[in-house]
C-alpha cells in the first residue's frame, strides 16, 4: 500500500503544480489537460461539484458535465456505505475542509449505473487548488481490495471444508467470554472428532478421508439449520478431524442433547466408499471465572472419557 501512495502522491503533486500553472496561464486548458487524466479527477467545494474529468464521466455513465452535476451535485451521495470506507455519514458538512485539514486519505466505496452488481473501491487524494476549492484524484483500488477480501477469506474458513479456521474461531471467542461477564450470557462447547479416522485415511486413501470430512461438516450444517439454532452458534474445525461448536445461550443440557441429535444422525449416514463413520463427543458448559484454557480444557477431559467409554459416545463435563 506504501508503494500505491507514494505513486498517487508523485502523480498528484504534478497534476497540482501543473493545474496552478494553467490556472495563472490559461484557463481554457485546464478542462484539457483534466480530461487526458486516467484517474477520475474532480473539481468540488464542500458542497458544489465544479468540474469532473471524461474518465469520471465514463465510469459513472454520464455523457457530460451538466447531467452529472444534475444528479450528483454532492459528491459523498456517490459513496456506498460500509466496509470501512468513507460515506456522507462519516462527517459533517465542510467534509472536504476536515479531510484536508488532517492530511488523509480516504477510501470510498462506488456503484455505476451500467454495473449495478459490481462494487468499485478507490483511494482519493485531495489538495486544495484554491481558497474553498479542492481537487480529488481517485485511484482504483478494488483489485487490491478483492486480494484482501481473498486472503481474510483465506484465513476465516478452512479451505477444505469452507467452515471457520480455527484462527477464526479463536478471533471470535472472546466475544463470547466479554458477553459472558457483561451480561451474564451462558454458552456451551461441543468439542467432537472421527473415530478411528487414522484407518480411513490408511486403508481408503486421503482424498477419501477428504470427502469424508466435507460430508461429515454438510451433515452437521444442515441438522443445526434443521435445529434452528445455526445463527447462535459458532462451528469450526479445530484440527485434522476434530471439531468444535459453540452453541450460544445453551446449559450444558441442552447442548447435550444436540451432541447426541449429532451423533446418532452421523452414524446412519452412508459415507462414501465408507460406509459407517461415528464421532465422539466432549461437551461443557462456560462457568464464571472461566478461561478460554479452562472450558477447553474440561472439554477435551469429556471426548477423551468418551473414547475411553468406547466411542460413538457423548460426554458432560
Amino acid at each position: 500500500m506504501n508503494e500505491i501512495n507514494l505513486a498517487i502522491i508523485i502523480v498528484l503533486v504534478f497534476i497540482i503544480l501543473l493545474l496552478l500553472y494553467l490556472l495563472k496561464t490559461n484557463k481554457n486548458s485546464i478542462k484539457s489537460f483534466l480530461d487526458k487524466q486516467t484517474n477520475i479527477i474532480v473539481l468540488t467545494t464542500n458542497s458544489r461539484v465544479t468540474f469532473i474529468n471524461k474518465a469520471g464521466l465514463k465510469f459513472f455513465g454520464f455523457e457530460n458535465i451538466k447531467e452529472f452535476i444534475e444528479k450528483y451535485n454532492n459528491l459523498p451521495n456517490l459513496f456506498i456505505e460500509g466496509d470501512g470506507c468513507f460515506s456522507k455519514h462519516s462527517v459533517g458538512k465542510k467534509w472536504l475542509t476536515n479531510i484536508y485539514k488532517e492530511k488523509k486519505e480516504i477510501k470510498v466505496k462506488l456503484k455505476t449505473p451500467k454495473d449495478h452488481n459490481l462494487e468499485y473501491y478507490f483511494l482519493i487524494q485531495i489538495s486544495e487548488i484554491k481558497n474553498g476549492l479542492y481537487l480529488l484524484s481517485f485511484t482504483n483500488i478494488t483489485r487490491l481490495e478483492s486480494d484482501k477480501d481473498m486472503i481474510r477469506k483465506l484465513a476465516d474458513y478452512d479451505a477444505l471444508t469452507n467452515i471457520y479456521s480455527r484462527v477464526k474461531f479463536n478471533e471470535i471467542f472472546p466475544i463470547y467470554l466479554e458477553r459472558r461477564d457483561r451480561y451474564n450470557e451462558t454458552f456451551s462447547i461441543i468439542l467432537f472428532d472421527i473415530d478411528h479416522f487414522k484407518l480411513i485415511n490408511d486403508n481408503q486413501g486421503h482424498n477419501i478421508g477428504d470427502k469424508v470430512l466435507i460430508e461429515l461438516t454438510s451433515i452437521v450444517k444442515q441438522k443445526l439449520k434443521e435445529l434452528k439454532i445455526r445463527r447462535t452458534t459458532l462451528f469450526s474445525r479445530w484440527g485434522g478431524e476434530e471439531f468444535v461448536i459453540l452453541v450460544q445461550f445453551a446449559k450444558k443440557d441442552q447442548a447435550s442433547k444436540i451432541a447426541n441429535i449429532l451423533k446418532k444422525d452421523i452414524s446412519e449416514y452412508p459415507f462414501t466408499k465408507v460406509g459407517r463413520v461415528t464421532c465422539s463427543f466432549g461437551v461443557t458448559e462456560v462457568k464464571t471465572n472461566d478461561t478460554e484454557i479452562d472450558i477447553f480444557h474440561r472439554a477435551d477431559e469429556a471426548l477423551y472419557e468418551a473414547k475411553e467409554k468406547g466411542r460413538n459416545q457423548v460426554v458432560v463435563r
